[in-house]
């Protein structure tokens, strides 16, 4: 009888151990006395189950580790505020470190020592190895809590924090491991190797480096989720950014009758480098700009935003948009430490005349329909790229609009658009839907175009941003 007392004690304090580790984890519910009174019933209980347990069968550890394991989650479930996910996980993850040292390092060491010290004669349940085997968990489970609070609750906290607390997706691999153990322990005994087995220590080494491994290939694995979702957060943030900057409330200018406006912009990536911008220079002035960014994702975003401000700061009233281009590719020069460019165009119309002036460096042709016609390539000279070379001079071109007209640009990412066969969307296919539709309004226009591709990319990948933009000059100003 004292024996089972005591093994039942030993294994017992294995439950303790990772109750200690979760609740120093864990974010209270209740003050320090409640979750003592209701751990120290919890421990009453477990005990209880364990010594009855071990009374009617001393090799039947299925109590003795899954049920005292089942108990421990259960309590903590209740006296912490976490979501249940992370108490579970953070439980189960506790009963891992339990029966690891203890497997790895409580019973290879009684194996060891208490054979040299002739404590095992009879059998490994001696009352003098028992006492021995309690004295080194009591040991070991100490050194662990003190290196746990040190080295890895905060970066247990750092991962929970990150994965805002979600931990389902990694319950299945810490209750295989927890499960594991049990069955390797019934296993082992069912063969007849227990601690005075010259293969014991051998066999759980062996296991417990396993079982090692894999909780750091589980840690691990929550970890580059974390880092996953955090950058996938942080994307959705800058993808959010990003849209906000663009005008995107249509109509845009509800209270002008004089033009129509309306632009689309659907990057590659989360972030893209294609930008579009319209707005009102002065009373009479309305000015468009659309470019892409060399390059995809975040650096081109960044890249994006410093000349989408640039052009907007630097358009004002009566400017010569040629010297607009000037200046700004001179201090996109200044800050290209990645080398990176600009294709941009920028047009400003004037609605009490319909004059049209633009600058051009290095984008896409535009299309013009004139009113009742359709749509036509308007070919413009094209410059030299924006942040390309320092102390290129942009020259201002111009065209007469009348009312009616309308006018569409776009990025490269519409003509390349690639379908699988690897074939290009093209400027010929462009021109034909353009011609198709021309007499839709221009928030109309654009979905007919983005449809028209779509249809023809079908399932491949888009590779490129995809970006156009419209406007229809529908009176002059009185």
């Amino acid at each position: 009888m004292v024996s089972i007392a005591l093994w039942s004690f030993a294994v017992f304090m294995a439950s303790v151990f990772a109750g200690l580790l979760t609740g120093i984890t864990l974010t209270p519910k209740y003050k320090g006395p409640v979750r003592a009174v209701c751990w120290t019933i919890g421990a009453a209980v477990g005990y209880f189950m364990a010594f009855v347990s071990y009374s009617v069968n001393l090799y039947n550890d299925a109590v003795g580790i899954l049920g005292l394991s089942a108990l421990m989650c259960i309590v903590a479930q209740f006296l912490y505020k976490d979501s249940w996910s992370t108490k579970l996980a953070i439980s189960l993850m506790a009963c891992l470190i339990a029966n690891v040292s203890t497997f790895m390092f409580c019973g290879t060491a009684d194996t060891l020592l208490g054979t040299a010290l002739g404590l095992i004669k009879d059998s490994p349940y001696d009352t003098a190895n028992l006492v021995f085997f309690i004295g080194i968990k009591i040991f070991v489970y100490a050194v662990f809590s003190v290196l746990y609070a040190r080295f890895l609750k905060k970066t247990i906290h750092r991962t929970v924090e990150a994965v805002g607390g979600k931990m389902t997706v990694f319950l299945p691999a810490l209750l295989i491991s927890v499960v594991g153990f049990y069955l390797i322990n019934l296993v082992s005994n069912g063969v007849g190797i227990y601690p005075d087995n010259p293969w014991f220590f051998l066999l759980y080494v062996t296991v417990c480096l396993i079982f090692v491994v894999e909780f750091w290939m589980i840690f691990y694995s929550i970890n580059q989720s974390a880092k996953t979702m955090k950058t996938t957060a942080e994307l959705n943030v800058a993808t959010n950014i990003q849209q906000s900057m663009l005008p995107c409330i249509f109509p845009a200018f509800p209270e002008r009758e004089e033009f129509d406006v309306f632009a689309a912009m659907e990057p590659a990536k989360e972030v893209g480098g294609d930008f579009y911008d319209f707005f009102m220079v002065d009373e009479r002035h309305l000015a468009v700009v659309a470019a892409d960014v060399s390059g995809k994702g975040v650096p081109a975003a960044l890249f994006m935003v410093i000349g989408k401000t640039l052009i907007k700061d630097h358009t004002k009233p009566g400017r010569d948009l040629g010297e607009v281009f000037t200046e700004v590719n001179n201090l996109l020069c200044e800050s290209n430490s990645e080398g990176m460019f600009i294709t941009a165009f920028e047009g400003v119309l004037d609605l009490a005349t319909g004059e049209f002036c633009f600058v051009n460096a290095g984008h896409e042709i535009p299309f013009l329909c004139k009113k009742g016609g359709v749509f036509e390539p308007y070919k413009i000279r094209a410059g030299f790229v924006l942040a390309g070379m320092e102390g290129i001079r942009y020259q201002c071109g111009s065209m007469q609009l009348e009312e009616g007209d309308k006018f569409f640009q776009y990025t490269d990412g519409v003509t390349e658009a690639t379908n699988k066969e690897n074939g290009l969307y093209g400027m010929e296919r462009l021109g034909r839907v353009l011609r198709g539709n021309a007499e839709l309004p221009p928030a109309e226009l654009l979905p007919a175009v983005k449809r028209d591709i779509d249809a023809f990319v079908g399932e491949a990948e888009q590779f490129d941003d995809i970006t156009m933009l419209c406007f229809e000059f529908k009176k002059k100003m009185g």
